[in-house]
């Protein structure tokens, strides 16, 4: 099958393989033109939760025109079943079928590894206390209100965002205290922007209308 991916959750090697390794292989291992987001579901298997939020990040960290909406639907379907605690994800075929050229995955990946490696080597066990099922669903909707920030459309409401994320997702797959709190405030600060510009955009969209008919 074309885009079909050799990596699978199954593969011992890539049980306890780090973030950055992981994405180097499907973006290295990945066979044929498109790789479907349904097919790295399969490959992160167990670990598809953290891995796929980074996955669907990434395009809002280099620019990717387009591809910011395309990833950001199906972040909002993964957090969302976080948020409800769920094992593993599911998404709809309608989303599982969408495909993303292999030249394009390989660009993301060779543009993030360096940075996903350097924070990968700072991560280490710290105020594991913050960790638990009932943080992991906190966690799921903070990234879900992270995600709808990156779905709209408008200048610079997708990166804090972003960054958030993918700095949650790797605190929470090493258990450090101190970078989920750094994802935490640069996520809540997206946010606020976020919140600041559609509220006065839309505010401003009402009080032009008041004025064009008269009111």
């Amino acid at each position: 099958m074309p885009g079909e991916l050799p990596v699978r959750h199954s593969d011992p090697a890539f049980e306890h393989a780090s973030a950055s390794n992981i994405l180097r292989a499907l973006a290295d291992r990945t066979g044929g033109e498109t790789v479907s987001i349904g097919q790295m579901t399969t490959a992160f298997g167990e670990r598809a939760f953290g891995i796929l939020m980074i996955v669907f990040c990434l395009p809002n960290l280099i620019p990717t025109p387009g591809l910011g909406s395309l990833f950001g639907i199906p972040l909002l379907f993964i957090t969302l079943q976080m948020a409800l605690g769920r094992p593993r994800p599911w998404l709809p075929r309608s989303i599982e079928t969408r495909t993303i050229q292999r030249t394009t995955l390989v660009k993301m990946v060779n543009a993030v590894e360096p940075r996903l490696r350097t924070i990968e080597g700072i991560l280490r066990p710290r105020l594991t206390g913050l960790f638990s099922p009932a943080m992991d669903r906190v966690i799921g909707i903070f990234a879900a209100l992270c995600a709808i920030s990156i779905i709209i459309p408008l200048p610079g409401t997708n990166f804090p965002p972003a960054v958030a994320v993918i700095l949650i997702s790797l605190a929470v797959t090493e258990e450090d205290g101190l970078y989920l709190g750094l994802g935490l405030a640069i996520g809540t600060a997206g946010l606020t922007y976020t919140t600041l510009l559609v509220g006065g955009l839309a505010y401003a969209g009402w009080f032009a209308l008041m004025t064009m008919i008269g009111v």
